[in-house]
């Protein structure tokens, strides 16, 4: 799966090796020089930004890149590490996270986890094996409570009552939320009323 952070990363990676930051790539590619700038990569309500396939075409072809190249930075690019929010994922989780779904600070211990740092991100450790088969006690998850949410996605989800469930995302209509809890696989429709947040799963240690 193609995140955001794989494919920012792959746009720095590319301009490193040509020895430019990310403004004068933009530029030699004829886009306006602030076009890759962190500050473009997600919106004033947190909401993450993606380069356009234009934008990332014209770059391409200024530098003499093939699909290949870039393909192989997407895969191969070594993030530097940052330090994210992690506790166990337990009944009190929804005490420790503020309205946005983002971490308090009280609550949490940290730990390391490659990624450049371009949004909230936390680690939560599962305590028990009612995720099994997917994930299993000791597990550790990435949460990224502002990236956006498609269909098919791994989810978190928190209802008004402070109960977690950990699933596959269906889709959101405008009354209810479809999902697929993994500790049954049997679909659900909450209603949209009950639940207070849907935080999209980037990364498991298993």
């Amino acid at each position: 799966m193609l995140t955001h952070t794989q494919i920012w990363a792959a746009i720095d990676a590319l301009a490193k090796r040509q020895g430019l930051s990310a403004s004068s790539l933009a530029k030699k590619a004829g886009l306006d020089p602030t076009t890759f700038n962190r500050s473009k990569r997600q919106n004033a309500d947190g909401q993450l930004r993606w380069p356009s396939t234009e934008s990332i075409a014209k770059v391409l072809g200024a530098t003499s890149t093939s699909i290949d190249d870039f393909l192989g930075l997407l895969t191969q690019t070594e993030w530097p590490s940052r330090r994210v929010a992690y506790r166990l994922l337990d009944e009190t989780l929804a005490r420790s996270l503020d309205p946005t779904g983002r971490p308090l600070h009280a609550g949490w211990d940290e730990i390391a986890f490659p990624s450049p740092v371009d949004g909230v991100l936390y680690a939560l450790e599962i305590h028990s094996n009612a995720y099994a088969p997917v994930y299993r006690k000791g597990d550790v998850i990435i949460v990224a409570p502002e990236a956006e949410t498609r269909r098919h996605d791994r989810v978190l989800i928190i209802d008004q009552s402070g109960q977690t469930d950990l699933g596959v995302l269906g889709h959101a209509s405008a009354t209810h939320v479809h999902y697929t809890p993994f500790s049954d696989e049997t679909p659900l429709a909450r209603p949209s009323h009950e639940i207070r947040h849907v935080s999209r799963i980037v990364w498991a240690s298993q």
